[in-house]
């Protein structure tokens, strides 16, 4: 029995009572089943998050306020210095019981949590929203409004699946561990000013679907540009010394390549390698990881049968792409940058996969629409239609156990308002995705959508524009009706993280360092060897 969660008795929604709890061990301050009916107002609470500075200010100086002007709940926030630092600062904490009423994570960092019996299941604060009275009235007959009932309905899916696979009953039945907060997936972004340029389609290119057309379609883009090296690449096809001569001559920019040479230029780079291969291993058919419901230990499900022999295919493949010259990841490219998006943007690539959540990156240096070069955004290449995988990133809302009755009751509130209420908001000001449907419905975020000009009435910028198209991509395709696009989530367990670290070094021994395939894959498997369930 797990004494410091709060536990749903079955059918009901009553939690354990103090006497249980004391039976099972300290209570860490919990004294018995909260009341929703309780008055929150006045009440403080603490969250910590990993953000940096540019989404906490704006989490801060607007979503937060909005909810703490509206709700009367005062929320300190802090940020810990990245998703890693953030659940270190939490296990680090779990035994003095520091960590913060709530705080968002990962599902590894949340098994970690669950392990150091310190989150709280939150399947009874769902249930027992419709008791929070609708209104109150004080003494002067001033009417507070409290937020509306939570309908979990209106979340998408995908995104509960991950807070749904952490932690099972006896019977079977998942608990609700977490609420969905700041989503994001792949896409590819690509140099549209050189795929819409009519002597670029004159040579029969244009922007693959497929891994296959990756290929076909490298070989003619390396094939077209490799004679222009070392030049200024005009919209007419012919080389200029500069942009100010391609100018003159009446033409604009299509590429400048003055720096680009056979060995430091892709077709298409990949920012992350553990997603190319955890998304591969899913589009070639394989399994990456399972997990036991009863014992919460974690698997991988690459190491034998037909899903090893999938995997090896997909190395192999990826390996060729990579050989041929038109695969790239971050440490292909001559430079020490952690992501392809800024070789991209200085023209040694025309694609490249990457966070929905980055596009920022493509709006810097040169790569503006100032000199015409426009960024387009479209889904990643996928290997059949059948098995059209993209990842769902980003993190979730989870509850500590921490605080008095009223505080706790607090949290949830702030928990429910981050998902729902006030999600459409911090979605438009970040340019992750909303987690449920009212937020993406809400009359914020379809302005964000359709706007022209910003608040001022200024033109929007490159980077505004640029998340505008991926929010804009995810709507209409990948969670389009009949897209045969599947978001997919990995189980959450002690070292999934570490797995996800070990592949993506995996693959790009592979590919960067151009090692044997079915060496290097069965020295990986081999270290993960704690993580191997039959061997």
């Amino acid at each position: 029995m797990k004494s410091k969660k709060l536990n749903m008795l079955a059918g009901g929604l009553l939690l354990v009572s103090a006497t249980a709890l004391a039976s099972c061990g300290p209570s860490k301050g919990y004294t018995g089943d909260v009341d929703p009916t309780i008055d929150t107002r006045g009440v403080e609470i603490e969250f910590w998050s990993g953000f940096g500075s540019t989404i906490s200010d704006q989490l801060e100086d607007l979503v937060l306020k909005n909810f703490s002007d509206k709700y009367q709940i005062n929320v300190k926030h802090t940020s810990k210095g990245g998703y890693s630092g953030l659940q270190k600062a939490i296990n680090l904490s779990a035994s003095s019981v520091t960590y913060p009423n709530i705080a968002i994570g990962y599902p590894d960092h949340f098994a970690s949590y669950i392990d150091s019996d310190i989150q709280l299941r939150l399947d009874s604060f769902i249930q027992s929203d419709a008791s929070i009275p609708e209104s109150r009235t004080d003494e002067d007959g001033t009417v507070f409004q409290e937020a509306a009932k939570i309908d979990m309905s209106d979340f998408y899916e995908s995104y509960m699946t991950e807070n749904r696979t952490l932690e099972y009953d006896n019977d079977g039945n998942p608990y609700t561990l977490g609420l969905p907060f700041n989503k994001s997936t792949e896409v590819l972004v690509y140099n549209k000013t050189f795929f819409e340029n009519d002597w670029v389609k004159a040579a029969g290119i244009t922007l693959p679907e497929t891994w296959d057309e990756v290929e076909t379609q490298g070989k003619k883009i390396i094939d077209l540009v490799t004679p222009h090296f070392g030049k200024v690449l005009g919209a007419d096809g012919k080389d200029y010394d500069s942009l100010a001569k391609a100018k003159q001559a009446g033409t604009t920019l299509l590429m400048d390549l003055s720096t680009a040479k056979a060995d430091n230029f892709y077709p298409l780079g990949y920012d992350s390698s553990a997603n190319l291969f955890i998304t591969g291993l899913r589009q070639w058919g394989a399994t990456y990881t399972t997990i036991d419901q009863v014992t919460r230990h974690g698997y991988i499900g690459f190491d034998s049968g037909d899903s090893y022999t999938i995997a090896t295919q997909f190395l192999i493949y990826m390996q060729k792409l990579a050989n041929e010259h038109i695969l790239a990841l971050p440490t292909s490219f001559e430079g020490t940058a952690l992501y392809c998006s800024s070789y991209f943007t200085n023209f040694q690539s025309v694609m490249n996969v990457g966070s929905s959540a980055g596009l920022s990156h493509y709006s810097e240096g040169s790569f503006t629409s100032a000199n015409g070069i426009y960024a387009g955004v479209s889904h990643i290449p996928y290997k059949t239609a059948d098995k059209k995988y993209v990842i769902s990133q980003g993190t979730n809302l989870c509850m500590l156990d921490k605080g008095s009755e009223a505080e706790r009751e607090a949290s949830w509130k702030a928990v429910k308002y981050l998902a729902t209420e006030g999600n459409g908001l911090f979605a438009s000001l970040t340019g992750y995705y909303p987690v449920c449907k009212s937020a993406a419905n809400s009359e914020i975020y379809q302005t964000f959508l359709t706007a022209t000009t910003d608040k001022d009435g200024n033109p929007l910028s490159d980077n505004d524009l640029n998340m505008q198209k991926a929010a804009k991509y995810n709507t209409e395709s990948y969670d389009a009706d009949g897209s045969g696009w599947v978001k997919y989530t990995d189980p959450g367990f002690n070292g999934s993280s570490s797995i996800r670290e070990d592949v993506g070094n995996l693959i790009s021994e592979i590919i960067v360092g151009k090692t044997a395939v079915k060496d290097t894959l069965d020295k990986y498997i081999a270290g993960l060897g704690d993580y191997r369930k039959y061997k």
